[in-house]
C-alpha cells in the first residue's frame, strides 16, 4: 500500500487484498484497490497543502482526524474508516500514523503506515502530491459536514478515470471531507464520500 512519495506499508511492500469469490473477482478487486487508494490520499493530505505562514492548530502530539463513508458497487457495500494521527514532531519534521479499516460483506481488513513529513522554513508541511495524480484545479466552496458548515478550499486531483478531492477548512487548515469518483473500465461508477466524523483539533 502506498501513501504517496517516500511512504511504505507497515508490513513492508505492497498491500495485497484477501481472496474474493471468483465470480466477482474482477469487479470487487477494482473496488478494494480504489478505496484503499483513498486511504492513501487521506494520509498524504492530512499534512499537505496548507498555509505555512500560519501556526497550525493540529500540530501537537495526538492530533487526529477520523473519516468514514461507504459505497456500493457490484451489489456489495464497502465501508471505509480512516484515522490519521500525529504521533511525534520536532523542529524539522512531523511523524504521522495512518490507519484504515475496510469492511465488505463478511470481510474486514485493516492496515497502517507511518511517515515523517518535513517541515518547511515557515513551520508548515512540505506538500506530497499523490503519486500519479495531477492537480486539476483548486476552488473555494462551502461544505456541510456532521451538522457544521465550513468555508473550504477544494484540491481536486485526477488520474485517468479517477477524481480525488480534499476539502480543507480555511479557518483551521484541516481537511473536513474527501470525495472519490471513478468509472472503471468494467463499467459502472464508484462514488465515495469520506466526511470528518471525529477529531480533537480545536475549531472543528
Amino acid at each position: 500500500m502506498s501513501f504517496g512519495s517516500g511512504q511504505e506499508a507497515a508490513a513492508g511492500g505492497v498491500y495485497t487484498p484477501p481472496p474474493i469469490p471468483s465470480h466477482r473477482n474482477r469487479s470487487l478487486a477494482i473496488v478494494i484497490i480504489v478505496v484503499i487508494a483513498v486511504a492513501a490520499v487521506a494520509g498524504v493530505y492530512f499534512l499537505g497543502g496548507f498555509d505555512s505562514s500560519k501556526k497550525q492548530p493540529w500540530l501537537f502530539d495526538g492530533a487526529y482526524g477520523v473519516y468514514s463513508g461507504e459505497t456500493t458497487y457490484a451489489t456489495v457495500t464497502f465501508n471505509l474508516t480512516i484515522r490519521v494521527q500525529v504521533i511525534n514532531f520536532n523542529s524539522t519534521a512531523v511523524d504521522t500514523l495512518s490507519y484504515y479499516t475496510l469492511r465488505y460483506g463478511a470481510h474486514s481488513d485493516t492496515n497502517q503506515s507511518t511517515q515523517w513529513h518535513q517541515l518547511n522554513s515557515s513551520g508548515g508541511i512540505e506538500f506530497n502530491q499523490p503519486s500519479g495524480y495531477t492537480l486539476s484545479r483548486t476552488y473555494a466552496t462551502t461544505r456541510y459536514v456532521s451538522g457544521n458548515t465550513y468555508d473550504c478550499t477544494a484540491y481536486e486531483y485526477t488520474k485517468g478515470r479517477t477524481t480525488l478531492t480534499a476539502f480543507v477548512s480555511n479557518s483551521v487548515d484541516f481537511p473536513v471531507e474527501f470525495t472519490y469518483s471513478s468509472t472503471p473500465a468494467t463499467g459502472g461508477t464508484i462514488l465515495l464520500d469520506l466526511p470528518l466524523v471525529q477529531t480533537n483539533v480545536s475549531g472543528l
